[in-house]
């Protein structure tokens, strides 16, 4: 093997191991700091990484590591035409992210840290605000809503701190799409979902337009197709089905809870109204209800509250309190 083969392999090596960790559930500012100065040190290992991830996304590494579980120990010589599939497969898929990885070195050659964008973005309780990202997704923010977006020539990344966001990504067959969402992350190519931060434990993702991996850690992991949603927090994970329309019902002020707590509810109403919603008991959140609310008008909710759990309300000069 000549020197420069073997160079070849280790990017090869390299880029595969990166691949790996770059698609795990969780990394922190270190590792992406590391991986930003390995893929930035030499031309080809943009090339190759573009190969390796489109080679993961694909599927065909699995087939290829299914074929070689399966096959036996001693291979003998076989003609060219005896290659399993899944090698010409797994080429093919390659070919169509070359021109990809030939703009991406271009592309670096010329400055590649200038192609690099954070940017950070927050809404003001009481209001909610869209943004359009330098890849072309949209995202609509929630009243209270705080995040930090990288975008790289190989990777979207997104933080969200708190609050709620609607994210329409724009597809892309090489970059996926992140969200990490304090210990769950949800990864995508090209859809529509919205994630919601209710408290520090609990997290509520629902799908409106093609599939997400939503990653909690521990092994915890799922695939969501539209229509569906799923709620994890305090060591529980519910369902959440019947997932209707293009985008969450709080962009047009309404909230549909199925057995959803009265505090979980107060916090949606606290991120768009002017006055603030605060329990008198907050015992009070413990209660469970069901039905769909007009957040945008808070006291038509709170009279819903009242009449469901048999409760009072009043309006102060500075906020709303709900009691027994």
């Amino acid at each position: 093997m000549t020197a420069q083969r073997q160079e070849f392999d280790v990017i090869d090596r390299e880029a595969a191991e990166w691949v790996d960790r770059m698609n795990r559930p969780l990394h922190d500012a270190e590792v992406a700091a590391e991986f930003d100065r390995w893929i930035m040190g030499d031309p080809r290992h943009v090339e190759s990484y573009a190969r390796h991830q489109a080679l993961w996304q694909s599927g065909s590494l699995r087939s290829a590591l299914e074929a070689a579980e399966a096959a036996p120990d001693d291979f003998g010589t076989f003609e060219d035409e005896a290659v399993p599939n899944w090698a010409g497969q797994a080429w093919k898929q390659f070919a169509g992210f070359a021109a990809v990885a030939l703009c991406l070195v271009v592309v670096l050659s010329m400055g590649a840290r200038t192609l690099v964008s954070e940017s950070s973005y927050a809404a003001a309780r009481g209001t909610s605000r869209e943004v359009v990202l330098p890849d072309g997704s949209k995202v609509r923010m929630s009243g209270g809503t705080r995040m930090d977006v990288r975008i790289t020539p190989w990777s979207r990344e997104v933080a969200l701190h708190n609050g709620e966001a609607f994210f329409d990504v724009a597809h892309e067959k090489v970059r996926t799409f992140s969200v990490n969402a304090g210990d769950s992350r949800v990864t995508v190519l090209g859809t529509a979902f919205d994630i919601d931060l209710v408290d520090s434990q609990t997290r509520v993702v629902r799908v409106y337009r093609g599939l997400v991996s939503v990653d909690a850690g521990a092994g915890r992991q799922w695939r969501l197709p539209a229509g569906n949603g799923i709620e994890v927090g305090g060591g529980r994970v519910r369902s959440l089905g019947d997932v209707r329309g293009d985008h969450p019902g709080w962009i047009d002020g309404w909230f549909d809870a199925d057995d959803t707590s009265v505090q979980q509810l107060v916090q949606r109403i606290n991120r768009g109204s002017d006055l603030p919603v605060v329990l008198a008991d907050p015992g009070l959140g413990q209660l469970l209800v069901t039905g769909r609310f007009q957040t945008s008008d808070p006291e038509m909710v709170l009279e819903a509250l009242a009449a469901i759990h048999d409760l009072q309300w009043r309006k102060e000069k500075a906020r709303y309190v709900l009691s027994h």
